[in-house]
């Protein structure tokens, strides 16, 4: 199956004809966060206060990679469930969030708030940390160095695989993908 080559962050118009299903290779610069460091950013959107990152038109990885071995940027750096991140996602996006990689479904509502809005969901492999990790070349804490390694990081990927899950079309591969599954 062949991939498409995407360069980061986004730009909107070679997203627009991805449709799920379709596998992609992202190469460029990324910010990681989960739980911890989503809160802190989420509150300060509550409270009308800029972000310590420009979320504007940037993909965020729902990851907290571990530690690196000598000479290596990160360690293992799999991919978060994206539905434990919801309750943040609203405002994210409001913030000019463009892309966001994780792994598995996201809610109804939350899925129609990307497609409304033209945000990308892209899934990454569950249980494929160490290879995830193998394509961040360059990481460096950009907010929440207290959160070890819940910060969040600038990190730049090359090659980094993922398959579109939420398409700018209306498309949803964990809605549909079963459906087209039990057709045959």
């Amino acid at each position: 199956m062949s991939s498409v080559w995407l360069t980061l962050p986004l730009d909107s118009a070679a997203v627009q004809n991805l449709r799920i299903g379709e596998w992609v290779n992202l190469s460029g610069p990324l910010y990681t966060a989960r739980d911890a460091a989503l809160q802190r950013i989420h509150d300060l959107l509550l409270e009308g206060k800029q972000p310590p990152i420009d979320l504007k038109g940037r993909c965020i990885y729902f990851v907290g990679p571990t530690p690196p071995a000598p000479g290596e940027s990160v360690g293992s750096a799999g991919p978060t469930t994206s539905r434990r991140m919801e309750p943040f996602l609203p405002l994210l996006l409001d913030a000019g969030v463009s892309g966001v990689i994780g792994k598995g479904p996201l809610s109804g509502h939350i899925v129609a708030e990307f497609q409304r809005r033209g945000v990308l969901y892209l899934s990454a492999a569950g249980g494929a940390g160490a290879y995830y990790g193998s394509k961040i070349y360059g990481a460096a804490v950009a907010a929440y160095e207290d959160l070890g390694p819940e910060a969040v990081y600038s990190i730049k990927v090359e090659n980094f695989p993922a398959v579109v899950a939420v398409d700018l079309k209306g498309g949803d591969l964990f809605e549909e993908g079963p459906k087209a599954y039990r057709k045959e």
